[in-house]
């Protein structure tokens, strides 16, 4: 209960930092992102489509290789096992520095942008109820 009544005057107080209140649904507003924090997320996120990406590819990669190499009749037994197994891996490698240099990019850009712009605006979706008068 104490929790919730914590939230409550959290709440409460700074409704009124925000850039307006109309009276009925408060309004916030993301005034930067922390850089650091959107690399670690965007690289993690990245890293792991990387990898389900780069296990898909090589999938389809030693089906279709195996088939070539059989309708060539050739000595060569298309795409090895190691290949299979290393292609996920440099994939995930792959998309977690590139996806950390775009999440780098991405949040410094907002960060510039919002300074001179102000943010974006958001709503989070508090009802008011009626017979407290409160959000929660």
């Amino acid at each position: 209960m104490q929790d919730a009544v914590d939230l409550y005057f959290v709440l409460r107080i700074n409704i009124h930092y925000y850039v307006g209140y109309d009276g009925m649904e408060p309004k916030w507003r993301l005034r930067r992102i922390g850089i650091l924090s959107a690399v670690k997320i965007g690289g993690v996120v990245a890293c792991a489509m990387g990898f389900i990406i780069g296990t898909v590819w090589a999938t389809i990669l030693a089906f279709f290789s195996s088939l070539i190499a059989v309708a060539m009749d050739s000595p060569m037994p298309g795409m090895g096992p190691v290949m299979v197994l290393l292609l996920p891996f440099f994939a995930a490698i792959f998309y977690l520095v590139f996806g950390s240099l775009v999440s780098f990019l991405v949040a410094l850009l907002y960060n510039i942008a919002a300074g001179f712009l102000g943010g974006v605006e958001f709503d989070l979706g508090f009802e008011r109820k009626e017979e407290t008068d409160s959000f929660i």
